[in-house]
């Protein structure tokens, strides 16, 4: 009786577990699959703190968002928080294990009024010495043990979650990208005042005077089920959100007025993301002309017209069966990049994801000068080419701080000649490899896992 009665309990076990084997590998004519997930990290009010250790008063809810592609071969998660930072050795190791995801990208939004963990509240340390190696000894910040503090150790909890959750969830899907001009009366200007013997910060433009370089194009990514429903809509773009830098709240900025407003538009079924571009060098126009509720409403506008300029974008868009196989390609690869002043080196990961053919995402994990997402996309042989900063997979430094070009080392200034570390020419070389990345992956070598 008791043999019987467990092979019964055996064969019901099976019997469901085949049944979800089933479902989660439900067949895709696209040949792609995607799930979402949300998850809120805001901090309770007694945690809330910004970089300097000052309270903060809760203004605005953080979230973060996790998006899961995956075709036959490949799966990627990639996670977009509304923080300033985020990089969690922890996460995506766990990820990995847990819920079988081969890769994990961890974005922040990198709003400049989202609270910060113990770990970080430190005096920024001079060039060369601001680098983040978790596998090395720790200059400032020891990255593995930020899961010490409460918040931090809770969020890294929550987005592992939150991963397993889209991973869980996923559907037979359909893709499509495409990027369009973008002509803003909120964002953005080129906050680098280059003149013949010297480089000003030009931190708001309450003008809107002509600057260079600026990129003033928004991109999309619009994931929908098979009938034609959104699912998920993500919008990349390349600005600093520091509008309520110093405003004394916990805020996502204008990149959660953006998502706020695309949800409301497309329904509680789809998950707006936002991606943060190249925006080392890149300001709103105005700063410190904002004053009292003003200055929230001015950032909920700016939000609000990026979210109206992606879906006129996308309302022009229409998704396609993808006729390559795989769907779906990543590339991972580590650069050691010397250092600008001493014998010191920085190993720089890099992550390149090319879907369809058609639609590129380089991840770096620092804040790059606009320039060169300007050479991506004019050399890249797929026709969307967006690099994501603020961006970490797993490999090497999670922060290289600030990525110049070679021309603005040069020059000088802040971003330049201050807040940043690495070789004159390390932005070129990211760029460059990337660009290797997506002729490789074009040409179907093998994909690094």
């Amino acid at each position: 009786m008791k043999l019987t009665r467990s092979l019964a309990v055996l064969n019901i076990a099976l019997f469901w577990f085949s049944l979800v084997v089933v479902v989660g590998a439900a067949e895709s004519p696209s040949g792609l699959w995607a799930g979402t997930a949300k998850v809120e990290i805001t901090p309770a009010a007694q945690d809330a703190v910004n970089l300097a250790g000052q309270p903060l008063r809760l203004r605005d809810s953080l979230y973060a968002r996790v998006l899961v592609l995956k075709d036959a071969k490949t799966s990627i998660a990639i996670v977009s928080a509304d923080l300033i930072l985020f990089a969690s050795p922890k996460v995506i190791a766990e990820a990995k294990a847990k819920w079988g995801v081969d890769h994990v990208l961890l974005c922040a939004t990198h709003t400049h009024a989202a609270m910060a963990p113990r770990g970080l509240l430190i005096k920024p340390p001079t060039a060369p010495d601001w680098t983040r190696n978790p596998n090395g000894p720790a200059t400032t910040v020891n990255w593995l043990k930020l899961s010490e503090d409460p918040w931090y150790a809770a969020t890294e909890t929550k987005i592992l979650a939150a991963i397993g959750q889209a991973m869980q969830s996923r559907f037979p899907a359909r893709l499509v990208a495409g990027k369009g001009s973008y002509d803003s009366a909120y964002m953005a200007h080129n906050r680098r005042d280059v003149r013949p013997d010297r480089v000003l910060p030009l931190w708001e433009n309450p003008t809107r005077r002509p600057t260079q370089p600026v990129d003033p194009t928004v991109g999309v990514l619009r994931v929908e089920d098979l009938s034609g429903k959104p699912r998920a809509f993500a919008v990349h773009y390349a600005c600093h959100p520091v509008a309520l830098m110093g405003a004394g709240v916990v805020s996502r900025d204008y990149p959660g007025a953006m998502v706020d407003h695309l949800e409301q538009q497309l329904g509680a079924d789809c998950m707006a993301i936002f991606l943060q571009g190249a925006s080392g060098d890149l300001d709103p126009y105005d700063l410190s002309s904002l004053r009292g509720e003003n200055r929230f409403n001015i950032v909920k506008q700016a939000g609000v017209s990026l979210a109206k300029a992606a879906l006129q974008l996308a309302a022009g868009l229409k998704a396609r069966t993808a006729d390559a196989q795989p769907v779906l390609q990543v590339k991972e690869s580590l650069l050691t990049i010397p250092h600008r002043h001493g014998p010191q080196s920085t190993e720089v990961g890099l992550l390149t994801v090319v879907i369809q053919r058609d639609l590129a995402l380089v991840a770096i994990p620092g804040e790059p000068f606009i320039q060169h997402q300007l050479d991506l996309t004019a050399k890249s042989r797929v026709p969307n080419a967006f690099i994501l900063g603020l961006a970490y997979h797993g490999k090497g430094t999670p922060f290289t701080v600030y990525i110049p070009t070679v021309q603005a080392v040069k020059e000088g200034g802040y971003g330049a000649a201050e807040c940043s570390f690495l070789a004159a020419d390390a932005g070129e070389r990211m760029v460059n490899e990337s660009l290797a990345h997506i002729s490789d992956l074009l040409h179907g070598a093998n994909v690094a896992k």
